[in-house]
């Protein structure tokens, strides 16, 4: 993989000349302009302090690389009338997201047609975690249409390319739908069915139908029912399980337990959108609640505002929350 900012460890710090307008929101005001920087960037951090020549920077480096580019832009593009009002701010900030998210922070990864553009600083933190070495069990938990499942499969495709690991195997449970008839097929999940269409259809857009069939055909990667993970262990390998939050207990600890040695595991899921019956408690809160203060695992957690498709989309997630007062809910 190329050299990407977001992968450099330690502390980062530049210095921005800033007019006497731009200060003026920074330091004394404190108020709209710091911010919105600071929720733009979230989970990244950076701090500011004033220096003779400006505004020095530091902290994650790509969040400094984004304040810095925010005030030089207001510098340069409001120098002759010398005043920053809201929309100003918000129009400036929202421009060089958008920009930097598109070039300086994209994934340019081996194997794959384009480079993976983070839609979102929350995808950039979640990319991060997803390529570093030290996590054996990662969680991505939040919304529909944030994005954690697709990143998950770019980052496989990348570890697999750079030979990292042997396989990359995706897997998902069988959502019962309206009206189907359980057969013992279903009930132990063997079969594989058009469930695992947004999947497919995830990884041609990665790399193409031809790349894809290629790498499946030499079972470089597995496209699997839930149930055949049974009794087998993954040895070099990446596992990724969508839709996590539709497991069982029982499911869920079969398929925690597959790692092997130099193997990885990602788990995407949305607590709120379960398909079990009400009889059968998701095993994903409870998996969280085991983990929760050891090493055993790291847990990402988006939230509605990172929702990444339709706006409309986060606007109706917001609504239905409300509705159900954060209970969990039966997803359509």
């Amino acid at each position: 993989m190329e050299f990407h900012p977001v992968l450099q460890a330690g502390p980062f710090a530049q210095t921005v000349a800033t007019p006497e307008f731009v200060a003026q929101r920074l330091f004394i005001e404190r108020g709209p302009l710091l911010k919105s920087l600071e929720d733009t960037v979230r989970p990244f951090r950076f701090t500011v302090a004033r220096v003779s020549d400006g505004a020095e920077l530091s902290g994650d480096r790509v969040a400094v690389m984004f304040a810095a580019a925010v005030l030089e832009h207001l510098a340069a593009y409001n120098q002759q009338t010398q005043s920053l009002d809201l929309t100003t701010i918000d129009d400036a900030i929202a421009t060089i997201s958008e920009t930097m998210l598109k070039r300086e922070f994209a994934f340019r990864f081996e194997g794959m047609f384009s480079p993976v553009r983070p839609a979102s600083f929350a995808q950039i933190a979640f990319m991060k975690l997803l390529l570093a070495k030290d996590e054996k069990l990662l969680f991505g938990i939040g919304p529909t249409g944030t994005g954690k499942t697709h990143l998950a499969i770019a980052a496989g495709i990348n570890m697999l390319a750079e030979e990292r690991i042997n396989h990359l195997v995706i897997t998902r449970p069988h959502v019962l739908l309206e009206g189907e008839v359980v057969t013992a097929a279903t009930r132990q999940e063997t079969q594989y069915d058009e469930q695992f269409k947004a999947i497919e259809d995830a990884l041609e857009a990665l790399i193409g139908y031809d790349t894809f069939d290629r790498l499946a055909q030499r079972h470089k990667i597995e496209i699997t029912p839930l149930g055949q993970l049974r009794g087998r262990t993954f040895n070099k390998a990446l596992v990724i399980v969508d839709d996590a939050q539709n497991l069982t207990k029982r499911k869920m600890r079969m398929v925690v337990t597959r790692l092997g040695q130099g193997s990885r595991m990602v788990l995407t899921g949305d607590p709120s959108q379960v398909d079990l019956r009400s009889d059968e408690p998701s095993g994903l809160p409870h998996i969280l609640n085991l983990v929760q203060g050891t090493d055993l695992a790291a847990v990402f957690k988006f939230e509605r505002s990172e929702i990444i498709r339709n706006p409309i989309v986060a606007r109706l997630e917001n609504l239905y929350a409300q509705e159900e007062g954060g209970r969990p809910s039966l997803a359509a």
